[in-house]
């Protein structure tokens, strides 16, 4: 796998944690990372309100690393999987795959019109989504699988940039190119966590009431993007399907994917490694300042 492609799938994962699905689970989240409790986003109680900025930034920081295990954690899983598919049942499985697509974008579109709705998930098999939305403890273990959680629930809202993975995947050439995409993906998803947790803990409690106050609205919105994104996929689907019955009305569609898919490869590849380096070192920095910050703030207090 090279590097423009391993930038691609770290963009895509980046841009997939900013997801309807995923996004009922964060306002437990961001309140325990600024309060020290999931019931206090809204008032002047929890630990979050007294302790340094630096504790809460290193506790932030705690958290989203945690989470982001849980994301490679899943997203590994995924790769061994599509790693088996890809060098044993290629021939096989490939020809089913945009049916599977069609299926998929038409359930999204369909969790898209609930959620516009409803404000909410709702339906047969959400309730798992509705209990995972509690705060996560203070345990690495609880971080770790609500991590995971983050990211199982996420695949339904994302599944056209997750296809573009399977793709890479799919068409990679051994068992360690075949892991790679997933695995770029994770990190990509778990930086944009990082970000938006120290993002949290550096606005404080009012960030988390907001969110928690403006849930409702937020999720019909995705649910509106949902509802595009489904139709998108199931287009995309059909597109790939319709050929095979000597039907071409939908070409367009395949060969303006390529296109885009195209240009962002192309724009990666020509900025991909230095800004990609000045990202990780400028991460690296940032967390260690953190965690030096925090521990001389502990000494002050003590």
């Amino acid at each position: 796998m090279d590097l423009a492609d391993a930038a691609y799938a770290l963009l895509l994962g980046a841009v997939a944690a900013f997801n309807p699905c995923g996004f009922a689970l964060l306002p437990a989240y961001l309140t325990v990372i600024v309060t020290g409790s999931a019931g206090s986003a809204g008032g002047s109680g929890g630990d979050g309100a007294s302790v340094p900025r630096a504790v809460a930034l290193r506790r932030a920081l705690g958290f989203a690393a945690a989470m982001s295990l849980g994301f490679v954690a899943v997203f590994t899983a995924l790769g061994l999987l599509f790693g088996g598919v890809s060098l044993g049942l290629q021939a096989t499985v490939l020809p089913y795959v945009s049916y599977v697509t069609v299926v998929l974008g038409v359930l999204v579109a369909i969790l898209g019109v609930v959620m516009v709705r409803h404000g909410e998930l709702r339906g047969p098999g959400l309730g798992a989504l509705s209990r995972a939305s509690h705060a996560p403890g203070r345990t690495f273990a609880s971080q770790l699988a609500y991590g995971a959680s983050f990211a199982v629930a996420s695949l339904s809202c994302t599944i056209g940039l997750f296809l573009v993975v399977v793709t890479q995947a799919l068409a990679a050439s051994g068992p360690v190119a075949t892991l790679a995409p997933f695995v770029a993906y994770a990190i990509g998803m778990g930086a944009s966590v990082v970000l938006v947790s120290l993002a949290a803990a550096l606005a404080g409690t009012g960030l988390a009431a907001a969110v928690r106050r403006r849930t409702p609205q937020l999720m019909r919105a995705g649910g509106v993007l949902m509802v595009l994104a489904g139709v998108y996929v199931t287009v995309f689907g059909l597109a790939e399907i319709l050929p095979r019955f000597g039907i071409h009305a939908l070409d367009g569609v395949l060969l303006a994917t390529a296109r885009w898919q195209s240009s962002i490869s192309l724009a990666i590849q020509s900025w991909g490694t230095p800004v990609l380096v000045g990202l990780v070192l400028a991460a690296a920095v940032a967390s260690a300042w953190v965690v030096i910050a925090a521990r001389r703030a502990e000494r002050v207090e003590a």
